[in-house]
């Protein structure tokens, strides 16, 4: 025969009811959106989301599971996380990103136009929540919308990778992706090229014509070469007036042939309004990845054909002797 629990144990438990009661009527008013989600990933509960310029409503997830409306990637992290916070009984925290529209379990209206296609990014909080009246044990899921700080971290990391008076990536931004481009054409057996490339004559143009003329030299120059240049492609500026262009899959055809058109891009570039007259050419070094070799290595031997390109007379490539693919 069972026992009515004590005056204290009943205490407590009354107690543990009413904070939980009190905890969710406090995220009902808040902004964000929150989840009570069962041991199995079920939705059990919707609460809260009343900021709708952050949040669609998530009624319609209700006797959903997590992995009827999540990406299954996605569902499978977020289900574990919600054990592991039922099991240990702390606080479990992640960073996601989601688009509505790839929520197949809300309204189709809902998954369509401009809003659906963002890329919405979330840190969900996770904790067990005792006492909750349902037959499995249960956590609550805290998704925090933090779209706008992920922005603005984007943002700063987009500035302090970015040459502020061409629009191109800086010397920093180049070596960490030259580095994993050279791991990835070790790996994968894939030729890799690099362009070091330097105005000709620019500080006479300075001189001549000032800063400003040289800065607008720069940046037309600078443009009408990345306009031929592929996606893939990276083009960095790494000094006053030199840059380097890195060529992910190209051989030392490739590489020769697009360092031909650059120098005539640059050949058809003009001045009127800050040098009439002057001729803007480009010295050109070209080098390709050897077996093995490293980054440094192969910026090295770039530099070299560089010099040789500009102590032969300037408005030229070379390429660098003894060149071949992995």
């Amino acid at each position: 025969m069972e026992h009515d629990p004590s005056p204290v144990s009943r205490a407590a438990y009354d107690a543990v009811c009413a904070e939980r009661d009190q905890l969710l009527t406090l995220l009902r008013a808040l902004p964000d959106i929150s989840f009570v989600l069962d041991e199995h990933g079920v939705y059990v509960n919707v609460i809260g989301g009343t900021n709708e310029a952050m949040y669609v409503s998530g009624q319609n997830l209700l006797g959903h599971s997590l992995h009827d409306a999540l990406p299954t990637p996605l569902a499978d992290e977020c289900l574990h996380l919600v054990r592991t916070a039922i099991e240990c009984g702390e606080l479990q925290t992640i960073e996601y990103c989601l688009r509505v529209a790839d929520v197949p379990v809300l309204p189709e209206e809902a998954r369509t136009g401009a809003r659906a296609t963002a890329h919405h990014w979330f840190e969900g909080r996770v904790l067990p929540l005792p006492a909750y009246d349902h037959h499995n044990r249960v956590a609550l899921w805290v998704a925090v919308n933090i779209t706008p700080r992920k922005q603005l971290e984007h943002y700063w990391q987009e500035v302090a990778h970015t040459d502020p008076l061409t629009g191109l990536a800086n010397r920093q931004r180049l070596f960490e992706r030259a580095h994993q481009e050279v791991e990835r054409a070790h790996r994968h057996q894939h030729p890799l090229a690099l362009l070091q490339i330097d105005f000709d004559y620019f500080k006479r143009l300075n001189n001549e014509y000032g800063h400003a003329a040289g800065d607008e030299a720069l940046r037309r120059i600078t443009q009408a070469c990345a306009g031929i240049l592929r996606d893939a492609d990276l083009m960095a500026r790494t000094g006053g007036e030199e840059f380097a262009i890195l060529l992910p899959d190209t051989g030392p055809d490739g590489a020769l042939d697009l360092s031909r058109r650059l120098l005539e891009t640059v050949r058809e570039i003009s001045l009127p309004d800050f040098a009439p007259g002057v001729r803007l050419t480009v010295s050109i070094g070209c080098a390709t990845l050897r077996v093995e070799e490293s980054f440094d290595r192969l910026m090295r031997r770039a530099d070299e054909a560089l010099y040789e390109a500009k102590a032969s007379g300037r408005d030229r490539v070379c390429a660098s002797q003894g060149s071949r693919e992995p």
